[in-house]
């Protein structure tokens, strides 16, 4: 574990930046859109609207090159960066539109499958009424589960609550509006600043109670930016969170790793596909061993990051300065 070196400038804009959407009119017109068109015209506008962004949001544009340049540097690849980085910006919009008529919803999606090396079992353990906890990330659209569990849509032929941990802070006006949008939306979101012992028992107890709780491994904390991990990531050294993997050890439950992944970064009719990796690591250990198996389990969910961003590169959705700039 150690304290970014990088300069203040790049702390506030992964750590502490504000959300950029500061009016809720941006966002209930998107909504009153995806209320009155069909879903493949929405897809159009959203061609035409990602377009925009690309050319005139020179901040989203560099970081989606950045990513993508990373990409093709780590794997060999020779793929042009820039019609990549605007079809990832292009996926990352259908994303929104996404979450958003979920939650309006509209929670078809093409249907959901369980795949990966642990999808299986991960459905099977919660259909005997057993709970998990799960680490995602910004690779793929993670607010999915949620919103198909709110409408018990999740495939398990039963319901299964979800209490997702994030940082409230960053996207605070988005948050208030799609509550105003579906009062499902607030439910069971606990803010990460809020993290203390009593919330690890309200989150021990949901997990035994046959619920999911979820929470973003590559995103660093606000309230706690100097407790990260260094870990490299496709060729480069990044932050990671230490406090979403500590709280595997508190809670000392199964933990999976998990990426919603559309099938094709562009689809007019989309279907998703749920990755699911169990963790080898577990914290049936002193509290002396802890904190080196909390750095193990940061290391391994890098190292499936890793894996499944190679195979989806276009749909990366975080457009920060993710990389750790050496001195």
């Amino acid at each position: 574990m150690r304290e970014s070196s990088q300069s203040t400038e790049d702390k506030l804009r992964w750590n502490e930046e504000k959300e950029v959407v500061h009016s809720s009119r941006p966002i209930k017109f998107l909504t009153w859109l995806i209320r009155i068109l069909p879903f493949w015209v929405m897809g159009i506008v959203t061609i035409l609207v990602s377009i925009f962004y690309w050319i005139f949001s020179p901040r989203a544009r560099n970081e989606a090159v950045r990513f993508q340049r990373q990409m093709r540097d780590f794997t060999g690849s020779r793929k042009g960066v820039y019609f990549a980085s605007f079809v990832q910006l292009l996926s990352f919009s259908l994303s929104l539109v996404e979450k958003i008529s979920g939650w309006m919803g509209d929670t078809d999606k093409g249907g959901i499958d369980y795949k990966g090396g642990a999808g299986l079992e991960l459905k099977e353990r919660l259909e005997r009424g057993e709970g998990a906890f799960l680490i995602g990330s910004h690779l793929g659209n993670m607010e999915l589960m949620r919103c198909l569990a709110a409408y018990g849509r999740t495939g398990v032929d039963r319901s299964v609550p979800v209490t997702v941990i994030i940082d409230t802070n960053v996207t605070a006006q988005f948050n208030r509006t799609l509550e105003e949008l579906n009062p499902l939306y607030n439910v069971n979101m606990i803010s990460a600043s809020e993290i203390g012992l009593g919330t690890v028992n309200l989150l021990q107890e949901r997990i035994s109670s046959g619920g999911l709780v979820v929470i973003a491994g590559d995103r660093t904390s606000a309230s706690t930016p100097e407790r990260n991990i260094l870990c490299p990531f496709l060729g480069k050294n990044a932050l990671f969170p230490f406090g979403a993997f500590y709280l595997a050890a508190l809670l000392n439950v199964p933990t999976y790793f998990f990426f919603p992944l559309r099938r094709r970064p562009f689809m007019f009719s989309p279907a998703y596909t749920m990755y699911v990796e169990k963790s080898r690591v577990d914290f049936d250990c002193s509290r002396k061993e802890r904190m080196e198996r909390t750095e193990a389990l940061c290391r391994e969910f890098v190292r499936v990051l890793e894996e499944y961003s190679v195979r989806f590169p276009l749909q990366w959705y975080n457009f920060h300065n993710f990389w750790v700039e050496e001195a």
